[in-house]
């Protein structure tokens, strides 16, 4: 086929057109990564801001698993974040969390983690972390999702991570009813902070046992009267800790029965020093003192002292 001299400079036009575009779309999409991790189904998406990692951490250890125990501390760090517009030698985040149960419903949800970091920071590589504590109801098989997202408040760019999850029971503690109801009761570990989904356990921490919202004792003239024993024996079956009624002071007096009824009850436990014959066994118990009905709880623990760094 031959062409007029205009028609080949047209053909050149054209060409050299689309090349421009797709240079043009190729600096558009510079700045724009999407990611999909098919071990995990986590998904992020940067447009202006990039990540070199984001890790799933329980208690500071990288895990990769898409199912957590009732209590457990999630933490979703990001790595190395780059692209922010910087002010001086500052730049300025924000980070948002909101995790949805079931593709609907809003469980939990925090606009932004530094609205009270105004001046921005200089930490170079930027690391950010945001959490959630997993204690969320898993009867149903419920399924959640997290989603965050991280923007530049000087600027344009965004990331955002998305990471799906389920929550299953903790099994630590074995709790007994006998006409008594409760919303939750678990280990608190007041020194690391988190909820102890394990039976190793360090000596020299300071431990809480919660329990919340426990109804159905006999109410008299707008009182409750329990009592509560608490003993850790060791594998010798030699007591390691024990009181036989933290609640003896309200033997008489009772305690208000609608307080009690909304309210945690929580008991600090503490060790001494020493070694402890592992393993060693919790055992709880809440009584109605007006009626037959109660509370038992039973755990195995593992006691070891660990130093604190």
């Amino acid at each position: 086929m031959l062409f007029t001299e205009n028609q080949i400079e047209m053909r050149k036009n054209r060409f050299f057109g689309c090349v421009v575009i797709a240079l043009v779309l190729s600096a558009c999409n510079f700045h724009q990564s999407v990611n999909k991790d098919l071990t995990t189904g986590a998904f992020s998406r940067g447009d202006g801001l990039s990540c070199d990692k984001v890790s799933v951490e329980i208690n500071g250890e990288e895990v990769s698993r898409t199912s957590f125990v009732q209590g457990e501390k999630v933490s979703l760090v990001f790595n190395n974040i780059e692209g922010f517009k910087k002010i001086g030698n500052k730049v300025f985040p924000g980070l948002s969390i909101f995790i949805i149960k079931n593709e609907k419903d809003t469980v939990i949800y925090e606009s932004d983690l530094f609205d009270d970091l105004p001046n921005g920071t200089d930490l170079s590589p930027l690391q950010l972390t945001s959490y959630f504590v997993a204690s969320l109801p898993y009867e149903n098989n419920e399924k959640y999702k997290a989603h965050v997202k991280i923007w530049d408040k000087k600027g344009k760019g965004t990331f955002v991570y998305e990471y799906p999850f389920r929550v299953k029971e903790n099994k630590l503690l074995s709790v007994k009813s006998k006409d008594l109801n409760y919303s939750t009761i678990y280990l608190w570990d007041e020194t690391d902070q988190h909820v102890v989904t394990d039976k190793e356990i360090n000596s020299q921490n300071t431990f809480i046992l919660i329990m919340e919202k426990i109804s159905g004792l006999d109410i008299v003239d707008g009182k409750v009267f329990p009592s509560f024993s608490i003993e850790i024996a060791n594998a010798a079956g030699e007591q390691v800790l024990y009181n036989s009624d933290i609640l003896a002071e309200f033997e008489k007096s009772g305690i208000d029965a609608k307080e009690f009824e909304e309210n945690q009850f929580p008991v600090t436990l503490t060790f001494s020093k020493g070694y402890v014959q592992n393993p060693s066994t919790l055992k709880a118990v809440l009584t109605d003192r007006t009626s037959g009905k109660r509370l038992d709880i039973f755990a195995e623990l593992k006691i070891e002292s660990k130093i604190i760094k």
